[in-house]
């Protein structure tokens, strides 16, 4: 292999997108995976018109079938991979606890915590062979505080942080680093829904709100997330291990 290969689950949503194209700019090569074959070409497609070469795969990250074909085909394509960005999440419904609906919390729990820990099992034999192998899952603020009126995407996200450390631990031997980012808001297609599901109709006056919470005054770029990803992925010392870096602007600091 001539360049860092490796995998991206939600590469098709605008976290996985921003990420994609910077591995790109990289020269990386990436199996873009995602729900749909449309979603996952669209991941694909930023990587190779970024300068890497992008791989499409339709696979649902919440299922081991799903989990063991995505590395199946990494395996077919380049025998071993250098690192997974195990990104793929969804945010659930927008809803008081007492009232949230059960089905919307197992299938935001599915996707976000089941899908990380399959996606570590699965790809963890492909990782431990290569060169300063690299696991790095998202998480969130969301992870760290409390998240009124998104219960099950806030204990997801405390759950994803949680595994990251038992995965730093156990991995150490195998020569595998795992850690987590932890953005706050974010300028995106997510934060659009959320904002509109916190206030329907006012979604602008609820972005107003949260970026009072922010000591920086504002939402995160994805350009910033996707540098903070990216240097985890390739650049990041492989002794940095089992963290959760928050990417917020100051919100988590007091």
């Amino acid at each position: 292999m001539d360049s860092k290969v490796g995998i991206v689950t939600g590469a098709g949503g605008d976290i996985g997108r921003a990420v994609c194209e910077e591995l790109g700019r990289r020269g990386v090569a990436v199996l873009a995976v995602d729900l749909t074959d449309e979603l996952a070409r669209m991941g694909a497609e930023t990587v190779t018109q970024s300068g890497g070469t992008g791989h499409a795969f339709a696979a649902d990250v919440s299922t081991e079938a799903g989990a063991a074909a995505y590395t199946d085909k990494a395996r077919e394509l380049w025998g071993e991979v250098h690192f997974l960005f195990n990104n793929a999440g969804i945010e659930g419904a927008e809803r008081p606890l007492l009232s949230y609906p059960v089905e919307d919390w197992d299938r935001v729990l599915g996707v976000n915590l089941r899908g990380v820990f399959l996606g570590i099992r699965s790809v963890a034999h492909l990782l431990q062979h290569a060169d300063n192998p690299r696991i790095v899952n998202t998480a969130s603020v969301a992870g760290i505080i409390g998240t009124p009126m998104l219960a099950a995407y806030g204990a997801s996200k405390h759950a994803v942080i949680g595994l990251t450390k038992t995965a730093a631990i156990e991995l150490a031997p195998l020569g595998i680093s795992v850690n987590a980012i932890c953005p706050g808001p974010v300028e995106s297609q997510m934060m659009r829904r959320i904002e509109s599901g916190i206030a329907p109709g006012a979604g602008t006056v609820a972005k107003q709100a949260y970026e009072k919470t922010i000591p920086a005054g504002r939402y995160a770029a994805l350009s910033e997330v996707a540098n903070l990803a990216a240097y985890l992925l390739l650049d990041a010392p492989s002794y940095l291990s089992g963290q959760a870096i928050a990417l917020d602007g100051g919100l988590t600091s007091s």
